[in-house]
């Protein structure tokens, strides 16, 4: 956070400017009202005039201050929240896919939606907030000094008395927090896997059971919501007692310098004045740091994931010009320590060559590509890019183009879906290969430029499927992984797909499938079948 504090510290010292000249101005209102009961009680009129003008353009200034000051405590608190916003997506980015796929997607909206908000209220906003209070508690003590340092001494001891109860309860505080935050993040995740699964849950007629999970689920986040702000409120309670106690002790020794005749009844107006001021931010900072306190263990986490890198990053350092091999040697592999998918696997493909892997359901064909993309790593044996260890290849995943059997498709044009917003490929050739997909109601400009809804929900699975294989192919790739090219296609289109597949000769390319046209399997340089 001190780097992001660092950022926008313009915006921080310009707030910190206009605060400081509110407080000043403030303080300056308080004197000018003693001064001002005093000349009329003595009837100056002519100096009561003049005070009276100096009161409203002090008035003026300290108003004028606090909009500035507003003005750009908004403009810190948004650039605070888009920052982060944009510090947490740089660091997804920055993950393997592994590590992606090892978080539930309501654990990433749930870090980027209620996490970032509560840090950015409860932590980063709360900074300036601080500084105001904390300036003017500064400025109105020096003025109350100015005034009767037995008044100030007294003041600031009574009044400073709230600001240990957040401390006090520090722990129960954060506990209470952090309860609250994981509390939502795991029903974030329930409402994501509903909405993802809601085809089924509708199919099979469970609305009122998945609706009976949803309250359950709602309750729990609502009472430990209820159990942090229970805490916060006995905390504001108590200090707003001692703060009111305080007041009231603080009023009556005024009160005695009056009837000793220390004070005069201006004075006591501006004592009095001085008091109000300082009380009231006295109990605001100890709300705020209640917030600061309740919201540190969500900040330490975020910043201790903000700080990680991609171990895949910093354990790949072997830059490769070109791909002239790929060779697997007594590949052994399991999912979790359980029994081995893959067993003493080895096979080697060079540049030119297709390879066909085919097997059943759950025996290794797309883990064997997972290895090789380093999303896993072998339990024994290596695979090898070249000479060079594909585990230590510098940005692999720029040298392969993969093809999912669940294709990806963004909301977003047909073109864009196609090039991955590349510029050096020309409409005629995107045209030719929908074409040659069997996808003519697509190969033209207009369906180029048609938009595609998020996740493809407006094309059919096949369509869905052949424009992903023309986006991998049009990667033009030294490396790529098919994975079944032929499902959910009919015949004459599986045909047309086998004849693209067949025609590829640049690079590596790896199809992983249940079945290819045995006419055309004489095409694989290797076959490989797993059982």
């Amino acid at each position: 956070m001190k780097n992001l504090i660092k950022k926008h510290k313009r915006f921080l010292a310009i707030c910190i400017l206009f605060v400081f000249a509110a407080g000043f101005a403030g303080t300056y209102v308080q004197f000018l009202k003693g001064e001002l009961l005093d000349a009329a009680l003595a009837g100056i009129n002519s100096g009561v005039i003049r005070l009276a003008i100096l009161f409203f353009a002090a008035i003026a200034l300290e108003m004028g201050a606090y909009y500035g000051y507003d003005y750009f405590r908004g403009r810190l608190s948004v650039a605070n929240k888009k920052t982060l916003r944009q510090s947490f997506f740089e660091w997804l980015l920055g993950r393997s896919p592994v590590e992606a796929m090892a978080m539930q997607q309501g654990e990433f909206v749930a870090q980027y939606t209620d996490q970032l908000d509560q840090i950015n209220a409860g932590y980063l906003d709360n900074i300036p907030l601080l500084m105001e209070i904390s300036s003017k508690t500064v400025i109105v003590s020096a003025a109350l000094f100015l005034l009767d340092y037995r008044l100030a001494l007294l003041t600031l001891f009574l009044l400073t008395m709230p600001l240990y109860i957040p401390k006090l309860i520090e722990k129960r505080l954060q506990k209470a927090k952090t309860e609250s935050t994981d509390s939502f993040q795991k029903h974030l995740g329930y409402i994501v896997e509903w909405l993802s699964g809601f085809e089924l849950i509708k199919n099979y007629s469970i609305e009122n059971v998945i609706l009976r999970r949803f309250r359950n689920s709602n309750d729990e986040v609502a009472q430990k919501m209820f159990h942090y702000k229970k805490v916060t409120y006995l905390s504001k309670t108590v200090t707003a007692l001692l703060s009111y106690m305080s007041h009231f002790a603080v009023i009556v020794a005024t009160a005695a310098l009056v009837l000793k005749g220390d004070f005069s009844a201006g004075n006591f107006f501006i004592a009095v004045g001085l008091i109000d001021q300082l009380s009231y931010p006295i109990i605001a900072i100890s709300v705020y740091l209640q917030e600061l306190l309740g919201t540190k263990p969500i900040v330490r986490k975020l910043e201790s994931m903000l700080d990680q890198s991609s171990s895949v990053d910093t354990e790949r350092t072997e830059i490769l010009d070109d791909v002239e091999s790929i060779s697997f040697q007594s590949v052994c592999f399991g999912y979790n320590n359980e029994e081995q998918v893959l067993h003493d696997f080895s096979l080697t493909v060079s540049s030119g060559e297709k390879c066909l892997i085919m097997g059943q359901s759950g025996s290794g064909k797309s883990t064997c590509m997972n290895l090789l993309l380093g999303y896993y790593k072998p339990q024994s044996g290596e695979i090898f890019i070249n000479n060079t260890r594909a585990s230590s290849v510098y940005k692999l995943n720029e040298k392969i183009a993969v093809m999912r059997q669940d294709p990806v498709l963004f909301h977003d044009t047909l073109r864009n879906n196609l090039t991955m917003y590349r510029s050096d490929i020309s409409d005629a050739e995107l045209i030719s290969l929908l074409q040659k997909l069997n996808l003519n109601k697509l190969a033209n400009e207009d369906g180029l430029g048609s938009m595609i809804l998020e996740g493809g929900s407006n094309l059919s699975g096949g369509e869905r499927k052949r424009i992903a294989l023309a986006r991998t192919l049009l990667r033009n790739a030294p490396i790529t992984i098919i994975d079944e090219p032929l499902a959910n296609v009919d015949a004459e289109t599986a045909e047309k797909i086998e004849d693209i597949l067949i025609e590829q000769s640049n690079g590596i390319m790896f199809v992983i499938t249940h079945h290819f046209s045995e006419e055309k399997k004489c095409a694989f340089a290797k076959q490989v079948t797993l059982s």
